[in-house]
């Protein structure tokens, strides 16, 4: 069987039956119309329907619709009447291509304000349709543990979670459930959230689509029609970890104030944020627990502290607080990295068993602390410490002195941005592709640029290699090696993000 193109349609709710109806066959059509084949609504997508028996006037129109566009809908819950009892339930739906109702399912848990009007349904089921056997999880269900265990049962082909997240820590968790789910059933699942205002609630959205653990779409709290692999949105690519993401919280080095609404776009799968800017800042500690707070409610991101001479304290406090590692510039402090004050930071990171990423090459200190080869004495002192050359010292003679360094210590990574495609391969056969990072340098828009760069290495490597260069190296680095973080991939995949 195929992998059918997914839409799901995320909009704010509203009251009123005829209104919803009317978005959501809007919605249908424009989903057509860009080759989708399933479209998926949200709970509630229909307003407040009037509870009446499956199939209805409403079901059919949205059923006529969908034989006329020749598209599979699937929906979360709306109001119903259990046919042979006339209990009131709120039912979600699957009406096939040719405009029939496949079947409808029975929400199991409700909201404490809502258990007095609804009856529960009897357990998960699973809808037979042309597109495999399909389980939609509505709202508490989408998030319980043992309606999983008994969705994984069913062996389903796509699973539905119209979950509805109130806060983004929420959401960001319901989508690396989603993520974890799609690896774990082998197949598709897909979150389908309110958004805007409903019942007394605020709700933030978070929309996406998963197959096999990989990522396909991804939405935010804006009103969309979110479509998997939508080539009119722009490009984020999954599989891939970059290591030095930035975000210019503090002010940067040697330049002008940056938009940081301009770096927060989620480029790659997975983001070690960075703020340079901190090295040269009068309040790096303060500035640095604003970074570790921006990666806390992303479950796909991590900060590192700035390693500062002669703040070995703060850094540990930070590495406490939950950096993934340090970066450090010594030469903003007219320090070289032997200096005793370095040499603390050193023993910090050793004792936190953490990385550190190193500047490498030339950059507003003074030339003669820019050196990778200054580094050689540190890096036998402190052996069991990861050091990372950013920029693989961006140009020669730097770029030399970080592969001699690499060649010299097996505990020395290489980093690819502002580096020449040449000296990466040539990174690659010294160091082995074990030792070599992905990372985009910069801002959000510099990712881009990048990621064109190394993925002309594709085509020379092995699909293994590759996978170690752009995501695998960095990720046994920087998250945590359990099997939750550890999805394999086998190949890139890019989703894109809803203009």
């Amino acid at each position: 069987m195929s992998t059918p193109r997914i839409a799901v349609s995320q909009a704010p709710y509203i009251r009123d039956v005829d209104s919803a109806l009317n978005r959501a066959l809007d919605h249908m059509r424009h989903a057509a119309s860009r080759g989708v084949d399933i479209v998926v609504f949200p709970e509630w997508f229909l307003g407040l329907n009037p509870v009446e028996v499956l199939p209805n006037r409403l079901t059919d129109r949205i059923g006529r619709l969908a034989r006329e566009l020749n598209v599979m809908v699937v929906t979360g819950s709306i109001r119903a009447l259990e046919p042979e009892s006339g209990k009131k339930q709120q039912r979600s739906l699957v009406i096939e291509p040719d405009g029939t109702l496949a079947g409808s399912h029975a929400k199991l848990l409700f909201q404490p304000t809502e258990r007095p009007w609804f009856e529960p349904g009897p357990s998960v089921s699973a809808i037979s349709t042309r597109w495999g056997r399909i389980v939609i999880l509505p709202g508490l269900d989408a998030i319980d543990p043992d309606v999983w265990e008994s969705t994984r049962e069913l062996v389903p082909d796509l699973v539905v979670m119209a979950a509805n997240p109130r806060t983004i820590a929420d959401r960001n968790q319901i989508q690396e459930i989603a993520i974890q789910r799609s690896q774990d059933i082998h197949s598709m699942v897909v979150v389908a959230p309110l958004i805007g205002r409903f019942s007394g609630s605020a709700y933030v959205g978070g929309a996406l689509i998963a197959d096999h653990g990989r990522v396909l779409g991804m939405a935010d709290e804006q009103e969309t029609i979110l479509i998997a692999g939508d080539p009119e949105a722009p490009l984020i690519q999954l599989g891939v970890t970059d290591i030095s993401a930035y975000i210019p919280l503090a002010r940067p080095l040697g330049g002008r104030p940056l938009d940081v609404k301009r770096a927060i776009g989620p480029e790659a799968e997975r983001r070690v944020l960075v703020d340079w800017g901190l090295l040269a800042s009068s309040e790096p500690a303060r500035v640095a627990e604003e970074l570790l707070a921006m990666a806390r409610d992303n479950p796909r991101w991590i900060a590192l502290a700035p390693a500062r001479p002669g703040y070995a304290e703060d850094l540990k406090q930070l590495l406490a607080q939950g950096a993934g590692g340090a970066f450090i510039y010594p030469g903003m402090d007219r320090a070289f990295p032997w200096a005793e004050s370095v040499r603390q930071l050193g023993r910090v990171l050793a004792e936190a068993h953490k990385p550190l990423l190193v500047h490498g090459g030339p950059g507003p200190a003074p030339l003669r602390f820019d050196s990778p080869a200054l580094w050689d004495e540190f890096l036998m002192e402190f052996s069991t410490v990861p050091v990372i050359i950013h920029s693989m010292g961006q140009r020669s003679p730097y770029l030399e002195e970080a592969l001699v360094l690499a060649e010299r210590h097996p505990h020395v990574y290489l980093e690819t941005s502002r580096a020449p495609i040449s000296a990466i391969k040539e990174a690659i056969h010294t160091a082995g592709p074990d030792r070599v990072l992905f990372g985009s340098g910069g801002l959000a828009q510099d990712f881009h640029k990048e990621w064109e760069k190394v993925e002309r290495l594709e085509s020379e490597m092995s699909p293994q290699a590759f996978q170690k260069l752009v995501n695998l190296n960095a990720r046994s680095l920087f998250f945590q090696p359990d099997g939750q973080e550890r999805r394999g991939r086998d190949s890139i995949h890019p989703f894109r993000r809803p203009s």
